[in-house]
């Protein structure tokens, strides 16, 4: 090929931005090739990849595995992230190396806001190559999350680091929900090319094929779009924000795939050769744009036109990019400084398949040149392409193969498949409390400064876990005896982050254990004091009686004349009387004190526990103690309700007597210093922990005792301490 000839430096040259082809998921940048792959990364990635880790190290692992540093927390994310998009490449990696042994090209691998997307050029073989292809990243997905899920099992059992459990834990969950959203039967979900390739083989044809399964991926999208919906509207705004825009991505796929279909149909048997523009007007590269304008184009009025040199092609210019060019410039600037070289210009071969040389109209410049043996025969452009879509359109679409029926069993089982899916994934804003764990407390206790005898039994702490359901996890709560369903918002405070309600919860935690203690030595007759000086608000629910009354930071200091010290006081006064009843609070705020005056009411999303709706810790807490307590540490445990628990364990280590006498005692109830049991909620599902632990005696407070009589456990009210140390011991009585 010729060069053009060079250009003097006074010569003026626009600046413009070259045309080219613009694959909006063109990767942006390459990280490696692997077997000749290019593996890229598109910007919106580096996005994605940020939020993830953020979340991880700022939310989901402080509240999952609480006591570690800031700063591991950090490393978790960084590392879990990146590990997660490996997991990502190795899934697409899946895809292509089968689709090579397959036969197909693959042309990149880009990671990008939804995960990552492998790009195959050419047609499946068959369907069953399709099938081997689409089924063969989900296999590695499956079989990751196999390997992080027992390598979590090894850092249980020879007790490695948290931070390496709890990665791992993460990885095997976050792999599962990957292949789950993939095997969606919807195109162009991995789910949906198995469904494709199922009906290919099924209807031998692959048009009817893809349309039916584009519609399915055309409803899951749908779906998502209109959870994302109510998530607007259900104080879940940035994942509502995520499904809209997840189900608009699916849809857009979902009709690209279904109108490429139509495409093909509408190309079949058509060559470039039939489309294309032959003997082509051909532009001398060093006519000025003025020249070019107005002696060539004028008379013809073509929007593009070959250039060459001397017989031989060496670029494109079209009338947009002239048009770029200043009209006082037009004069000086050349053909070939303006022109789209001849690497930018897409050439064919004349007997190039229109269908091939379809994705490479589609994009910018929109044009190509023809050539039969390097010589240039004739042009094509997008124009064209689009005259015999037109055509195909008027005429209506009509399969020129005969398809069979996929029947309708498969459809049935496609929208069942769907609807299980869109369950499994929206969350509504609901919680469910379920029976959860039991613990025995005496196996992390240890006193000394005074004698203490081991415990000749159990004392089981018993829990309930609290989620949020998928909206089949709501579904299965609801019509199951021993599970609740609440509104998040009855659970968490308006304004307060989950982390920080979990801080808030172990926090309380920890104080009902030091209290218990204190309960437990004054029980056995030691000299104990507990101060604090008031109950300070943490939060409040946003339909609860203090709403608009109390406040954060606000600490309460009395009620109705009764001094509160501890939160426990303010459970105490609260509970002790019917719901509706009105408190007036003595409440300190920024320097002044003020009378306010709330009504408590009964919560019956929490088991009738009557309160007014606030979280609370106890402001400058002290416990005296006549010895030394610790605890060991418990994880993803909150809240007072395993005084009762805790009091009857270090009561038995301090007294002379054996309380237990070698049973196993489920309890469960608040305690104060002077032994007082206070209501606690949950315990329809505490019961059922309590049950299956075989305990032979779940101790409960006497007002909530209705609420649980009914059971394969013998069940004791108790209003003190004392009055289950009775039951214990009779004797003591």
């Amino acid at each position: 090929m010729n060069q053009l000839p060079e250009v003097n430096s006074t010569e003026k040259r626009p600046r413009r931005k070259r045309a080219g082809a613009e694959d909006p998921l063109a990767p942006s940048f390459t990280i490696m090739r692997v077997r000749g792959i290019r593996i890229g990364a598109h910007w919106t990635w580096v996005l994605v990849f940020g939020l993830i880790a953020w979340s991880l190290s700022d939310r989901l692992f402080p509240s999952t595995y609480p006591g570690l540093s800031e700063r591991t927390y950090l490393v978790m994310g960084i590392v879990t992230a990146v590990v997660f998009f490996a997991s990502i490449l190795l899934h697409e990696l899946g895809h292509s190396f089968r689709a090579i042994r397959e036969g197909m090209k693959v042309g990149d691998i880009t990671l990008w806001l939804f995960g990552g997307v492998a790009r195959f050029e050419g047609m499946f073989p068959s369907a069953g190559a399709e099938f081997r292809i689409a089924i063969a990243g989900p296999i590695v997905s499956v079989l990751l999350a196999g390997v992080f899920y027992l390598a979590a099992l090894a850092a249980t059992s020879l007790d490695l680091p948290l931070a390496f459990r709890g990665g791992a834990e993460y990885l095997a969950r976050i792999n599962a929900i990957v292949v789950a959203f993939n095997m969606v039967p919807a195109l162009p979900l991995d789910g949906g090319r198995v469904l494709r390739s199922w009906l290919w083989h099924r209807q031998q044809s692959f048009t009817a094929a893809t349309i039916s399964a584009a519609r399915a991926g055309k409803a899951f999208a749908y779906v998502l779009i209109a959870f994302g919906i109510l998530g607007l509207f259900n104080s879940a705004f940035t994942g509502g924000i995520w499904f809209i825009f997840l189900g608009w991505f699916l849809l857009q796929a979902a009709q690209g795939e279904a109108a490429f279909v139509v495409v093909r149909r509408a190309f079949r048997g058509l060559t470039v050769r039939d489309l294309m523009t032959p003997d082509p007007v051909v532009v001398d590269p060093n006519l000025t744009i003025n020249e070019f304008l107005n002696d060539v184009v004028k008379p013809k009025g073509h929007s593009a036109y070959p250039v060459a040199e001397q017989g031989t092609v060496v670029g494109l210019i079209s009338l947009k990019l002239a048009g770029e060019v200043p009209q006082e410039d037009r004069d000086e600037i050349r053909v070939h400084g303006v022109m789209l070289t001849r690497e930018e210009t897409p050439a064919f071969a004349s007997e190039t398949p229109v269908m091939d040389a379809f994705a490479a109209l589609r994009s910018p410049p929109g044009r190509g040149i023809v050539l039969d043996n390097d010589r240039l025969i004739g042009i094509v452009s997008a124009s064209d392409v689009s005259k015999v879509l037109e055509l195909e359109e008027a005429r209506g679409f009509e399969p020129t193969e005969q398809a069979r029926r996929a029947g309708t069993l498969v459809w049935v089982i496609v929208f069942l498949a769907i609807a299980l899916a869109a369950g499994a994934f929206y969350h509504p804003p609901l919680a469910v409390i379920m029976p959860g764990p039991t613990e025995n407390v005496t196996e992390g206790i240890e006193i000394t400064g005074v004698p203490a005898g081991e415990v000749n039994g159990e004392y089981l702490l018993v829990t309930v876990r609290v989620d949020q359901p998928s909206a089949l996890g709501a579904i299965y709560a609801f019509f199951h005896p021993e599970q609740n369903l609440i509104p998040l918002s009855a659970l968490i405070p308006e304004g307060v982050e989950p982390r920080e309600f979990t801080r808030q919860q172990r926090s309380i935690f920890r104080e009902s254990r030091m209290i218990a203690a204190a309960a437990a030595g004054q029980a056995v007759g030691l000299d104990v004091s507990i101060e604090g000086t008031g109950a300070r608000v943490l939060g409040v629910l946003p339909d609860a009686p203090a709403n608009g009354i109390l406040q954060d930071g606000d600490v309460l200091t009395a009620a109705n004349g009764e001094s509160i010290k501890t939160i426990l006081d303010l459970r105490r006064i609260v509970t002790s009387k019917p719901a509706g009843t009105n408190f007036a609070f003595q409440v300190e705020r920024n320097g002044e004190t003020l009378e306010l005056s709330v009504a408590s009411r009964q919560f019956q999303d929490q088991e009738g526990l009557v309160a007014i709706g606030v979280w609370v810790e106890t402001r400058d807490l002290n416990v005296d103690l006549p010895f030394e307590i610790t605890f060991e540490e418990a994880e993803d445990i909150g809240g007072p309700s395993a005084g009762l628990a805790y009091a009857l364990a270090i009561a038995d280590m301090l007294d002379e007597r054996d309380l237990a006498q070698g049973r196993t005692i489920a309890a469960s109830g608040t305690i104060l210093l002077g032994g007082d049991v206070g209501a606690v909620g949950g315990l329809v599902q505490k019961r059922s922990s309590a049950q299956d632990a075989d305990a032979g005696l779940f101790l409960v407070p006497v007002e909530d005792l209705e609420s649980v009589r009914n059971g394969r456990i013998d069940i004791r009210g108790v209003d003190t301490l004392q009055d289950a140390i009775a039951i214990l011991v009779p004797s003591r009585s």
